[in-house]
């Protein structure tokens, strides 16, 4: 059975270094920008260059693929472009990618790029899949909410590679769904600047004696006991995550793994390194959904404390003081101690560690310090004078960092200086009276060329069996060139001495001239995207130009609800309604369809399709979908290439499809690409600002979000405060931001809203002098009191942001 690729985190280049000595097949990791980690260290492509030599210079050869999953913005595609060039300069194995923009100018311009999905784009179905690889992305990563059988089911279809997530931190929200932090902050986990608001403390709204908890906090999602079955469903990748972690981290984990690939861990030894992993960083560790999608909520979030707990060693007995007022915490150890190690308390009533550095350590009774203590033995651990409480005792003990893990796994320095170029070339040379005529061309698929002739008086060889020799001679000096020849061809019919210092001058010639035909073609490419996608101030101006003097048509205003809301006769002046029919049942969309009929005729509804449907989702759904095309059903909106793809085989007489803002687009290669898929009008998404749609000139296709109850949290996972306690109907929570959070259940998924709405409704009319006719308002992810609808509704219609409502990024910009 050929087992699947092990692929490692590099959050930087030590670390990439770390994963190749310990075992990973291939490791992913970002540049400078672009990156879903922005703040890990990442890499310059000069330090990528090199990571590349050192990891083809390995037996056998390792992998390198390029996280490239944020999503871009229209002043960012010339920086994009400089990025997508080098990567394809580079011959990374592929690129990791999030931005439709970025994968119409990929697939465009630079076809020797394998792309993959990324997490981010919520692959989490085999018909997922199926969209993705029918565009053209070789691999798929999968949401990490699947279930093992659904992996299986993905894998089966052959439609593309298929690569999950084994280890590592969870987000609370389906991945690329996420827009708390983007709205609390400015700082969008969609492009790398998450500020991790899933794991705030926060208190039962209008309870101020309620308990503060994490119900958000996910724990690390931990696979080993899961490998096999992996293996035998044929994964083709086996994901780390981990870019923010240390290089240390990043080898006691691809070891662990790498080792359980192989199967070639005792059972002691797998408590022993993870026990080593702990120590390094770690949350308390799920299986997440792997065997079901019933897990207990409580298996999946710790709802107790954030951050780094260690791996527990003891339990404390007590709190002793000696002659000079010093306390030392009293425990049998588990582990062995020394100085200089980390431990943390764990409170016996749960909550948030406390931890500090070993600086004293002695045997239980005895006053002789020691340097280290074996596991199995009662200990003393001297307390720091400002440590806050004293240990209770039953508190448990944890060891937060340990010197023996951090002498266990050793990395050696790569060489660079012993690297070969990256770059490969086939040269044949051909000697005759006049000289030398060399032809150097590259390996890879662009096979950039260039050709020189070296005048010379070439005299015939005294030892011609050594002209081949000199010459190979000359071509090993290539390092400074940039080039490694690969193939070498001398053709010396004659019998020609050439000395050395004229092949040297050659090859530097031949070389160069290479290099500058490779340079050449580059820029070709380049201005051909430029001139596709030019975003010059001059083109934007005249865009703005354009737009103002178009003759201004009345605002069209569109209203989405979901199908269970309760009519509001207020909305009977929409332009269009959307009806998110959800996963609701046949009755239940038959009702809700009829009433909102009596408000507006069929031809001003649009029936919206859900964003998350699971295998055991889809056929119901396809059914539906094919009954309510039956009946008449002509406008329809997806959220993603699933549904569209699922709405061309369901309802087929479909007039137009529109697409909601989780198609995301924030730049004009993004939108000329859901054009392309025949989507007839985008929204714009939550995260959109006002500089960047004044230059997405294509306002003819868009309709901008003026007003949204937001999902800033989409999960398949209800929220929970503690044991006995995840909810089955809506609860509330407020944070330390003072905003009431709601979070409830709808469509077989936990939504997350904030108390106060995103609204942009005072910007229409700048919006109207862009060209943008349409204005859409959003109830569809949590019902709304028709009161309260309406009043909305109405100030929205008047130009106005309505009351308690906030404008997220639109005027401060989004990071």
């Amino acid at each position: 059975m050929v087992l699947p690729e092990l692929l490692a985190p590099a959050g930087c280049f030590d670390a990439a270094v770390a994963a190749f000595r310990y075992g990973a097949d291939a490791v992913y990791a970002g540049l400078d920008r672009f990156s879903a980690r922005a703040e890990a260290q990442n890499l310059s492509p000069e330090r990528l260059a090199v990571l590349l030599a050192h990891a083809r210079s390995l037996t056998p050869p390792r992998k390198i693929y390029c996280t490239f999953n944020t999503l871009l913005l229209e002043a960012e595609l010339p920086a994009a472009l400089e990025t997508l060039d080098q990567l394809d300069d580079l011959g990374v194995d592929g690129v990791i990618i999030q931005d439709w923009g970025l994968f119409e100018m990929a697939r465009r311009h630079f076809p020797r790029l394998q792309l993959h999905a990324s997490t981010q784009m919520a692959a989490h179905s085999r018909e997922g899949v199926q969209a993705l690889a029918a565009r053209g992305f070789t691999r798929v990563v999968l949401a990490r909410e699947l279930t093992l059988d659904e992996i299986a089911a993905t894998v089966r279809d052959h439609a593309a590679e298929i690569e999950v997530f084994i280890h590592g931190a969870l987000c609370y929200s389906t991945s690329g769904l996420c827009l708390f932090s983007s709205h609390a902050v400015g700082r969008s986990g969609n492009r790398g600047r998450c500020a991790y608001c899933c794991r705030d403390r926060l208190t039962g709204a209008g309870d101020p004696d309620a308990t503060a908890s994490h119900p958000f906090s996910m724990r690390d999602l931990a696979w080993l006991p899961h490998i096999p079955a992996l293996v035998e469903a044929g994964v083709a990748s086996l994901k780390i995550e981990g870019r923010m972690k240390s290089p240390l981290y990043v080898a006691a984990i691809t070891d662990l793994y790498r080792r359980a690939l192989d199967g070639t861990l005792t059972p002691s030894e797998q408590a022993g390194k993870i026990g080593d992993i702990q120590t390094i960083f770690s949350r308390p560790w799920t299986s997440f959904y792997a065997e079901g999608a019933g897990t207990d909520p409580l298996a999946i979030i710790d709802p107790s404390a954030v951050g780094h707990r260690g791996t527990r060693i003891g339990t404390v007995q007590s709190v002793q003081r000696d002659g000079c007022g010093g306390r030392w915490l009293r425990f049998r150890t588990a582990r062995a101690l020394e100085k200089h190690d980390g431990l943390q308390i764990e409170p016996a009533a749960g909550g948030q560690p406390e931890g500090f550095a070993v600086s004293a350590l002695r045997r239980c009774g005895a006053t002789r310090g020691e340097i280290a203590l074996p596991a199995g033995i009662d200990v003393e651990v001297g307390l720091p004078p400002d440590f806050s409480t004293i240990p209770a005792p039953g508190a448990a003990v944890y060891c937060s960092a340990s010197q023996a893990v951090r002498r266990a796994y050793p990395v050696e320095t790569v060489r660079e200086s012993s690297l070969a170029p990256i770059h490969a070339c086939a040269v044949t040379i051909t000697l005759d009276a006049a000289g030398l005529v060399l032809t150097a061309e590259s390996t890879d698929a662009c096979a950039d060329t260039a050709t020189v002739r070296v005048p010379a008086e070439l005299t015939p060889a005294r030892n011609p069996g050594q002209t081949e020799a000199a010459v190979r001679k000359a071509f090993d000096r290539t390092r400074d060139a940039g080039w490694r020849v690969a193939r070498l061809a001398v053709h010396d019919p004659d019998a020609r001495y050439a000395p050395p210092s004229l092949l040297n001058d050659a090859r530097r010639r031949v070389l160069e001239a290479l290099t500058v035909a490779r340079a050449a073609r580059r820029q070709a490419v380049r201005d051909a995207v430029r001139d596709q996608w030019d975003s010059s101030p001059a083109l934007q101006a005249r865009a703005l130009s354009d737009h103002t003097q178009q003759e201004r048509a009345a605002p069209r205003f569109t209203a989405k609800v979901h199908v269970s809301q309760a009519p509001s006769e207020a909305l009977g002046d929409a332009h269009e309604l959307v009806v998110q029919i959800g996963h609701a049942d046949d009755e239940a969309i038959r009702r809700g369809l009829a009433a909102w009929l009596t408000i507006l005729p069929r031809d001003r509804i649009r029936l919206a399709v859900p964003l998350l449907v699971r295998d055991s989702e889809s056929a119901p759904l396809a059914l539906r979908l094919g009954t309510l095309a039956a009946d008449g059903w002509r406008l329809w909106e997806c959220a993603d290439l699933a549904g569209l793809d699922r709405l061309r085989r369901c309802a087929g007489q479909a007039e137009d499809i529109t697409a909601d803002w989780s198609f995301y687009a924030l730049n004009r290669p993004a939108s000329a690409f859901l054009r392309e898929q025949g989507i007839t009008r985008r929204v714009t998404s939550p995260e959109e600002t006002a500089a960047n749609l004044a230059v997405c000139v294509d306002a003819g296709v868009i309709e901008a979000l003026v007003f949204q109850l937001t999902p800033l949290f989409i999960s398949q996972t209800p929220p929970c405060a503690g044991p006995g306690d995840p909810p089955t109907e809506s609860v509330a929570w407020a944070d330390r931001r003072g905003q009431t959070l709601h979070a409830c259940p709808l469509d077989g998924r936990w939504i997350t809203t904030g108390d106060r709405p995103f609204s942009c409704a005072d910007a229409i009319p700048e919006l109207l002098g862009l060209g943008i006719r349409q204005f859409r308002c959003d109830w569809s992810w949590q019902p709304s009191d028709p009161a309260v609808l309406a009043a909305a509704w109405r100030a929205v219609r008047c130009g106005e942001r309505p009351s308690g409502s906030h404008p997220a990024n639109f005027r401060r910009g989004l990071m």
